[in-house]
């Protein structure tokens, strides 16, 4: 009796334990349920690809959405997506073999080659008033011959096409359906196919993400990320040591990064990822003139305000690109602090007696320290600088509209030659575009169109380096400094990888036990 107890009592366990490895072996992160709680820094403007701004938006639409092509989380090198493979022979006709077994969030579906087409008419379509059509204005034709193939022509070669369509902005991929069924509420309901989708959201206090359990990698092992809306930087940080989350989204004030670090905080952090610049609207007289603008780059000594306010945040910058870009070049006229100098512009230019100009910000950021050292360095040459503050959504609207004096502009992209086609392209002048300074020089433009074509690289760069040339010798815009990025969080929070767009792919994301 006694015998057949013990047996009966061993099947069970044994079957017990198949179980458990079963479930554990298929879906562990189904098991375990985590939530990951992190700070994010301002009022939520939407998730839409074809209109969304600012970094804070583009990290969850990175989460959210999907692209032909995306960003490797450590390397930054291109990988497929959407697309498992592509070809071309001549940069211009571009086939790519898409990714089956694909769903959409909340049962939208299959993903085939239609989505694609669908998505890319949408943000081209003058009715979205997107200001990336421009980025897929190239394409003159695409072509689905079956569901998982699409062929793309392109009214001429671009080499660099295949950052056109990655995870970012217009390289968004989205469902038709799910867009007509949003109406005019799109922005606040993203349907893509990424690792996570929007949950619910308050946008005076949360967002929450969950993860979607058919996303083609598997599920991700974290299961719900709640994003509360902690605006000020100060209860951002106690907020991390109190517990109250796991994982800062941007650490912006050096104090704050000093006290997290000395407490043992994982600082999470990519350097050099990104410029400031300062877009002078030419609509308004004093900056049509180029001897005004070098007089307002000569007349700020950027390498002493970074030093004094954020060493570990910032350093002065004088290109529109960066030194890890392939076509970055240092061989630029430059414009060191020399107030005498930028004194003797503006009288040369016809503005002995300066000049009051208004910068347009936002009220959430306030006056930073950078722009009251901005104000009294162009002070002492006699611009008086004003700042003009209003509501993020505002802001935005105007910045693209083109309806300021001097706004400025981070430039967040791993693609240089989309940097400089979009700041310096006539085809993308505000508010069609991101042309705010309505810059239109034919020899860039001719040189921008040729050396996006080339195939040579070194040719290539050559032009490319002509280019930054000749706009820094009319200070066309203003490079200012480039951005470190932080994202301090609990040394139990791992695979937080920002990349070159300040995003994390919240998928390689987990929680140590």
């Amino acid at each position: 009796m006694i015998g057949n107890i013990r047996k009966l009592l061993a099947a069970s366990l044994a079957l017990l334990a198949s179980i458990m490895l079963v479930l554990s072996a298929s879906s562990p992160a189904l098991a375990q349920g985590k939530t990951l709680t992190v700070r994010f820094y301002d009022d939520p403007a939407g998730f839409d690809p074809a209109n969304i701004f600012r970094i804070e938006n583009e990290n969850l639409a990175f989460n959210i959405f999907s692209g032909l092509t995306t960003y490797d989380g450590e390397t930054g090198e291109i990988i497929p997506d959407l697309a498992t493979s592509w070809e071309t022979t001549d940069n211009k006709t571009w086939t790519f073999k898409l990714r089956e077994g694909v769903t959409f969030h909340k049962d939208y579906g299959d993903f085939t080659a239609a989505d694609v087409i669908y998505s890319f008419n949408r943000v081209k379509d003058p009715a979205t008033a997107s200001p990336y059509a421009s980025e897929l204005s190239g394409i003159a034709s695409m072509e689905a011959p079956d569901p998982y193939t699409l062929i793309i022509e392109l009214d001429a070669p671009n080499g660099n096409f295949l950052h056109t369509v990655a995870n970012y902005h217009q390289g968004q991929i989205v469902s038709q359906k799910a867009i007509e069924d949003a109406g005019d509420q799109v922005r606040w309901q993203p349907i893509g196919t990424g690792p996570y989708y929007l949950d619910s959201i308050d946008v005076s206090s949360q967002i929450v993400l969950k993860r979607h359990e058919g996303y083609y990698k598997g599920p991700a092992p974290i299961e719900t990320i709640v994003f509360n809306i902690i605006k000020d930087e100060a209860t951002a940080t106690i907020a991390l040591r109190n517990g109250e989350v796991d994982l800062v989204m941007r650490s912006n004030k050096e104090e704050n990064l000093e006290v997290l670090e000395a407490e043992g905080f994982t600082m999470n952090s990519v350097k050099d990822y990104a410029v400031v610049i300062g877009v002078l609207n030419p609509e308004f007289e004093p900056f049509a003139n180029s001897l005004v603008r070098k007089a307002m780059a000569h007349a700020v000594d950027y390498a002493s305000i970074t030093q004094a306010i954020s060493p570990s945040l910032t350093q002065p910058h004088n290109s529109m690109l960066l030194p890890w870009m392939d076509v970055y070049t240092d061989d630029i006229p430059t414009y060191e602090y020399d107030p005498e100098k930028a004194k003797a512009l503006l009288v040369e230019a016809g503005y002995p007696d300066g000049f009051t100009f208004k910068n347009l910000g936002t009220s959430a950021q306030g006056v930073t320290e950078l722009q009251q050292f901005q104000i009294d360095f162009l002070s002492q040459v006699g611009i008086n600088m004003e700042m003009e503050l209003v509501d993020t959504p505002t802001f935005n609207q105007r910045r693209n509209a083109g309806e300021f004096d001097m706004a400025s502009r981070l430039l967040p992209a791993v693609n240089p030659d989309m940097i400089l086609f979009s700041f310096l392209h006539p085809d993308n002048m505000v508010p069609n575009g991101l042309n705010g300074a309505r810059y239109d020089n034919p020899e860039v433009t001719t040189l921008l169109e040729t050396a996006r074509a080339e195939p040579d690289k070194e040719e290539a760069f050559e032009m490319y380096k002509k280019v930054q040339q000749i706009v820094a010798e009319e200070a066309a815009y203003l490079p200012t400094y480039s951005n470190n990025v932080f994202w301090p969080g609990k040394s139990e929070v791992t695979g937080v990888h920002i990349n070159y767009l300040a995003q994390v792919n919240f998928y390689d994301v987990d929680i140590a036990e």
